[in-house]
């Protein structure tokens, strides 16, 4: 009893134990984290990626007999050369670009192409447009005298970006490794986090946690590998109609498919393009072909994304918007687990509410 002097002084010490042990426990977690602050995208993305490519890897295993440690070298050396081989033709085709035209600048030669006429005849800043890109077409190094200071600024803005875009290649890779480590291992972590979800959420754990992995997968398919598809088809059309830069621009298209901008900003350019200096049959051809590229990613993004999941459709993708807009490329993954959780408590929660007011209305009279 706490009214006696001992039963206050036991309260006492049980507070001040529990207070010990919770602050002992928050040190270790924030050191923890503190910890692995410089790894913790890198191992997000190593999760997100084994458990994105964990279906496959298990099939591959047991169809071919292998054990784990070879099956997931295998797949990380898949992932690795899927990874690298575009990163290393799109710096191939970026440098070579940029000395052909390098040497075309020394010689003397048409670096920008002349204006078509029809330029003039755009509304308000046609003529402007067109007497400055006649002059660029004329003579691009007096252009660039003039303007060296704003190239330069251009210049370092672009070099910042490649800077970046080499660090994230890198990051990706080193996370391809951890998840080779991963997988190797699946098994034994698979059984920790279950074992830990449910003595997390007892006997929803595990539905928790099937719900993450498959709404991973689903958002890898849909997003990733919707992106990966439309930007490898868009560029199949581009170097058929002889589009220049046409592997800068399938990277730009990639990432903003990505990020769930979308190539439409940059691929309708491009068709403009096609129809002021290709000829009528070949930009009418090229813009059948693209257009409903542009458009697929509407229709076939969402039914994979929400396909064999619980959550509506809708959910899924609010949380991958959110999350991208609030996370990155990273959140473009959490953003719709955390919301498909989420819904999943409210909708239990909801359901323990009317189970419960249904066992408190009376008995029906006999």
């Amino acid at each position: 009893m706490i009214d006696t002097e001992k039963g206050r002084a036991d309260v006492t010490r049980f507070t001040i134990d529990v207070a010990i042990r919770l602050g002992l426990i928050a040190t270790v977690i924030y050191v923890s984290l503190l910890l692995l602050q410089p790894v913790a995208a890198l191992m997000m993305w190593a999760i997100i990626l084994s458990v994105a490519v964990y279906p496959l890897f298990d099939f591959a295993r047991r169809r071919l007999h292998l054990r784990d440690g070879v099956a997931a070298s295998l797949f990380s050396i898949l992932m690795l050369l899927l990874l690298l081989t575009p990163a290393v033709l799109l710096a191939a085709s970026a440098v070579g670009s940029l000395d052909d035209y390098a040497r075309m600048l020394l010689r003397g030669e048409h670096v920008v192409p002349p204006p078509p006429e029809s330029v003039k005849d755009w509304p308000m800043v046609g003529a402007r447009v067109y007497d400055f890109w006649l002059n660029a077409s004329n003579d691009v190094k007096a252009l660039v005298t003039a303007h060296v200071g704003q190239l330069a600024s251009v210049g370092r803005w672009v070099g910042g970006i490649a800077a970046g875009v080499f660090l994230g290649v890198l990051q990706f890779a080193g996370a391809i490794v951890v998840a080779g480590v991963l997988l190797a291992y699946s098994d034994e972590l698979t059984g920790t986090l279950r074992a830990l979800a449910v003595r997390v959420a007892e006997a929803r754990g595990r539905h928790f946690l099937e719900i993450a992995g498959s709404t991973i997968r689903n958002v890898s398919q849909g997003v990733i590998g919707i992106a990966l598809l439309q930007s490898v088809l868009l560029a199949i059309g581009m170097l058929v109609a002889g589009v220049p830069f046409a592997g800068a621009i399938t990277f730009v298209c990639l990432v903003l498919a990505i990020v769930q901008v979308g190539p439409n900003i940059v691929m309708i350019p491009v068709i403009i393009w096609t129809w002021m200096y290709l000829p009528a049959l070949h930009a009418g051809l090229f813009t059948a072909y693209t257009l409903p590229l542009l458009l697929v990613d509407n229709v076939l993004r969402p039914i994979l994304m929400a396909r064999g999941l619980p959550t509506p459709m809708a959910v899924i993708v609010a949380g991958v918007i959110c999350g991208t807009l609030a996370g990155g490329l990273i959140g473009l993954f959490v953003g719709p687990v955390v919301l498909s959780v989420f819904y999943d408590l409210l909708v239990a929660w909801i359901a323990a509410g009317r189970k419960a007011d249904e066992n408190d209305l009376p008995a029906p009279a006999p």
